[in-house]
Formats: structure tokens, sequence, C-alpha cells
């Protein structure tokens, strides 16, 4: 039984709420603005005033004020809100400029539907806007309009398009949406190359603004057969595709593209069988082709046989889901974690699985490690698979012949950073800019690294794709579990993060950007906060290279559940005496239990600098018990 001032507490907050339903069904009370969960475009971006300040729930209406959207001066401008389903629309609330150019939304239509012809512009109308006085809102009434798409155009000027809120007000139809939505919108994208920052998903951004200054369209550079290429994720029966061409200039170059659409991804997924040549596409309009219901998983734009740049505002694609399977050479590259010996300039890790095969330097889709001894790039699939295939795409501009001798290594070990794993195959070759397939016949591991031994030599792998099948078999228990940790340190030199100490990567020069370091303090520490408690098997810890490698001497790692002294007071593993110089060193601590793991060097003034920590455990069967305050 409740104590009665509970009980009576509990009665009060019912009747609170029958007397809110009531005055909900009667006044509108429970018109909840819709508008907020939606996703907009626009057709053009004026400074940086994006679609979607006109649903950040702001009715601020001065410029400055940061929360009004804007178009540049176009004619018919427009703005689209995406409601993602199908609703009846009650009312549309604008709120309109109070500063200046109050008069701009004058002639503006609201139109609803569920059509994207025309960015939504044809779909009915429920209104013309004759005015809005400065800085008010204003309600229209569209009495159970049905359509998921809401649109606000000014029709036959050029004009400037300012909105300063939009609220919308409905109810879920019963009836369902036609099936023309645009499936692309949730896929991923990469084309042949970079021109500027006119990246992939520029042709799937829901925008078809279609003059190259508007920053929606994407561009390649001059390639001989530029792609570009889309991931369903998974396979679809592909009824139409439509392309915004590109309206300012150079609207024939699009003249000859072929749309491909299949499940390979051989040729970046162009030797896929063709819906369509695209004869011609008028300057800045959208032109949809029928592939009746062609099967894939990737939709390919290319434009075969000559150099060209490949342009496009916008790609839009209906279709239903198969039920048809996608063969399995899905790369389960593209899911994994990746780290490498070191890195030179910018080139990243994760270059090598950002789905593009692009191979000059300049595209920056390659990755590099500096010149290295024994260089290497490790992917770390997350869970074990028996491993059918690798593919290496090589670089193109120069340098091609680097990558000879490199060997693949595939297995569940972290020792020598994977690369002491069992040997799928050794490379001899791969021509410039191609990519070639290495079969590993179901070899099983979790991790897959490439590596060049026994020389001193730059890897650059422009991309790496693998496709295997999960296993049934178990990942031995030595996972890193610190990678999925919290970390903090006593305190911070200069940007050197605590967590740069479980990145993942080994790197032991300073300035390749992977080691922590804390300032000259009073017992320096760096601790680990596991997150539940762990038997403790090993702690592995990566020594600085290029300086200072003394400085470990005499570091304690501790482990327990306390975080008093900052879990510096916990058990102590083991004193460390010495780490040579840039190498990796583990520490066994015999199942000590405990959440914590830290590393402290007690009893004098020092810098602390970690460049890896590495710690193997189990979870442990006991219950922390918490103190209640």
């Amino acid at each position: 039984m409740l104590p009665r001032c509970l009980r009576d507490s509990r009665m009060m907050t019912l009747a609170v709420v029958i007397v809110l339903a009531v005055l909900g069904r009667t006044s509108g009370l429970f018109d909840t603005n819709i508008a907020r969960f939606g996703k907009v475009t626009q057709s053009s971006l004026y400074g940086n005033a994006v679609p979607e300040r006109a649903i950040d729930g702001n009715r601020a209406s001065n410029w400055g004020q940061g929360s009004c959207t804007h178009t540049k001066q176009d004619k018919n401008p427009w703005w689209s809100l995406d409601l993602l389903k199908t609703y009846k629309i009650n009312t549309v609330t604008i709120t309109n400029r109070r500063d200046c150019c109050y008069k701009r939304i004058n002639g503006a239509e609201i139109r609803i539907g569920n059509s994207l012809n025309n960015n939504g512009n044809d779909n009915p109308r429920c209104t013309v806007i004759s005015s809005i006085s400065p800085g008010t809102s204003k309600t229209f009434k569209c009495h159970g309009m049905e359509g998921r798409y809401v649109s606000i155009v000014i029709p036959g000027r050029r004009e400037y398009l300012t909105l300063c809120e939009v609220e919308v007000t409905g109810n879920p139809s019963s009836n369902i949406a036609p099936i023309d939505t645009n499936i692309a919108r949730f896929g991923k994208v990469t084309q042949s190359s970079l021109y500027g920052n006119a990246v992939p998903e520029r042709a799937i951004d829901g925008n078809r603004a279609s003059n190259w200054r508007q920053g929606s369209c994407t561009h390649t550079r001059q390639d001989k057969n530029p792609w570009w290429s889309l991931d369903l994720l998974k396979t679809y029966k592909i009824n139409t595709v439509t392309i915004t061409n590109r309206r300012d200039c150079c609207y024939k170059r699009i003249n000859g593209a072929e749309i491909r659409i299949g499940n390979s991804l051989n040729n970046n997924g162009n030797d896929n069988p063709r819906c369509t040549v695209i004869s011609s596409i008028s300057p800045g309009t959208s032109k949809t082709f029928k592939c009746n219901g062609m099967e894939g998983r990737y939709v390919s734009i290319v434009i075969p046989g000559r150099r060209e740049y490949l342009t496009l505002c916008e790609v839009e694609v209906t279709g239903n889901p198969s039920s048809n399977i996608a063969p399995i050479d899905t790369n389960i590259a593209r899911f994994g974690k990746v780290t490498q010996s070191s890195l030179y300039g910018n080139a990243v890790p994760e270059r090598a699985i950002d789905g593009n095969r692009a191979s000059n330097w300049g595209q920056g889709s390659c990755t590099h490690t500096k010149q290295d001894k024994n260089p290497w790039w490790s992917l770390d699939l997350l869970k074990t698979y028996k491993i059918n295939t690798v593919t290496i795409t090589n670089r193109r501009d120069c340098c091609y012949k680097r990558i000879n001798g490199a060997e693949i290594r595939i297995g569940n070990s972290l020792n020598n950073n994977g690369n002491d794993n069992p040997r799928c195959t050794v490379i001899s070759s791969i021509s410039p800019g191609t990519s070639k397939t290495f079969k590993c016949n179901g070899m099983e591991g979790r991790y897959v690294s490439i590596v060049i031994p026994g020389r001193r030599e730059y890897l650059t792998l422009c991309e790496v794709e693998v496709t295997g099948n999960p296993s049934s078999n178990i990942a031995p228990i030595d996972t890193n579990i610190a990678r999925f940790g919290k970390v903090t340190q006593s305190s911070l030199y200069g940007n050197a993060v605590p967590e740069r100490a479980i990145d993942g990567n080994r790197a032991s020069n300073w300035g390749q950007g992977s080691c922590t370091h804390t300032k000259q303090d009073k017992n320096p520490w760096w601790s680990l906060d596991l997150l539940k408690t762990y038997k403790i098997n090993t702690v592995t810890i990566t020594n600085r290279r290029d300086c200072c490698f003394k400085r470990i001497n005499g570091a304690e790692i501790r482990i327990g559940n306390s975080l008093n002294n900052n879990g510096n007071d916990n058990p102590r593993c083991t004193v460390i005496s010495s780490i040579s110089p840039g190498t990796s060193k583990t520490f066994t601590c015999n199942g000590m239990e405990g959440r914590y793991v830290s590393i402290v060097i007690p009893g004098r003034r020092e810098y602390l600098t970690l460049c890896e920590v590495e710690v193997s455990g189990t979870e442990s069967d006991d219950d922390i018990e918490y103190a209640c305050n």
C-alpha cells in the first residue's frame, strides 16, 4: 500500500491528465508542430542561412538573430519540408522577417502533396499568402489536405525567400504515400574523383538547385570514364532514376552517360547491367528514366569512352525492396576500424575504407604512411570472419611499385600489430591505378593487416575491400578492451589528449600525433575506466621512440574499483622497470579484478607519455556495490 501522500498526489495527477485530455480534444491543445521532425531543403543558400533554421522552434524574426532562413535572389525561390510520412495537414504557420523586407513574402504559395515533381511545387495549393505583417506569425488553414511534402514557393518572379519559422499541424494519414519515395537519400555514395569540395553526397542532399555556386552539385575531375555510384545498402527493384542536370554551364557533358544497376562492385559497379543511355538533359531540368524493376544494390552513372567531367545536381531513385538476397560479396571492410604505422600528412587510414577507388594522390582518397621500417595498415572487423577475398586498389599517379612484396595477414592476434597473424598471400605487383583481388579461401580472423616486411618503405592504399562470412568460432579473449573505455589524465600538454593512448595506433614518434602527454606533474597519471569490472589478464604499453623513453621507468600499473586518488590507490599489478624506445611491452596481471586501470609515476615530478595502452581480460562475475547518498 502506498503512503497516503503519494496516493493523493497520484490521484491529483490523474485528474489533471483527464482535464488536459478533454481540453486537448476541444481546443486543439495538442497541436504538436510536426515540422520539427522533418527534413528540409531550399532552392539556394544565402550565406549560412540553412533551411533548417525555419524548423528550429525559434520565432526570432530579426536577421541578425540567426534563426531565419534565406535563399538567393532566385527565379521562383522555394523551401520544402519532407514530413517523412503522409499527414492530413490542418494548419501552416509562418513567421515573417521583422527588420526589413517583409513584403518579399507577398504572393508566396503553400503547396501540399506527395509528389517531388518541380521540387514539390507542382503539388496542390493550400493558399496564396497575400501578406504577413513584419515580425508576426500568421496561420493558414489547409483543411486536412493530404501530403508528405509542404512547400513554400514564390512563383513568377525573381525574389529572395526568407522564413523565420514554419510550423505545421496535422494528423497521420491512413493513406499510404505513393511509392515514389526517393530511396537514394538513405544510401552511401562515391565517385571517381573530387573536384574542389564537390563531394558525391551533394547528389543525394534532396536539393535540385542546379547552379554550381549554390553548392548542391557534385563534380569529378576530368577523368577517363568518370563515374558516380550509389550503394542502397540492400537490393531493390529499381523503377526510376531521376537526374537533375547543371544549369549555369556545361549541360552537354552528361550526354552519353549510362545508368548501370546491379549487385556487383566490379569496375566500381560500372560493369553492372545497363538501364539506359542518357542522350541529353536540358540545362537545369530533371529527367526521369524508367528501369522497369531492374534488381540491384548499386546504381552507377558513368560516362564511358571519353575523358570528361561528371556533374550531378541531384539523383533520385524509386523502387521496392527485392525478395532476392544480394550476393555475399558485400564489402565488410566498410564497417571496421583501421590503424596504420604512421601518418603522412593527413592521409588517415580511414581513406582506404571510404568506398572510393580514386587512385590519384591529389584526389584525397588514398592513405599513406611515412617511410617506416616494416610499414603496416590494419583493419579490425570487430568480429571474426571467414575471409574470402581482399581487394586492393593501388596508386596511379606515381610509386605503384612500392606495394610490391607486401603481405596480407589474417587472424585474431594483435601481436606485432596483427602482422604476426597467418599470411594469406604476398603481393607481387599491382598495376598502377588498378584493383587486384586476392583469394584467402576462408581464413578466419578479426584482423586483416597489410604490411611491407623487411625494408624501409611508404605504404599507400587507395582502397581495401574485404568479403567474407561471419565465423561460428569465437575470437580469442585477447581482444583489446581498452578501446571501449573512457580515459582521463593528470594534465594536458598541448593537445595530447588521453584518448590518443586508446586510438588503436602504436605509432610512437611524437610528431605522428598518436601519443598522449601530461605536463611535468608531481606523480603524473593516466586512468582508464573500462565501464564495468573485468578480470585483467595483461596490460600492454607502447613507449615513445623519438626521445625521452626513460621517463616511463618506475611507473606503476594499478587495477581496482576505487577512484580514491584518481584510482592510483588501487592494488598494484607491477612496476615498470623500463620499456625500450618505440616498443610495446606486455605485463601480466593474473586476473586482477577492477573497473579502473591506472598508470602512475609516483614520487617524482615527471612527464607521462603513452603511445598506446592495450588491455585484455574477461568480464567479472562479481557485482560492484555502490554507496547511496
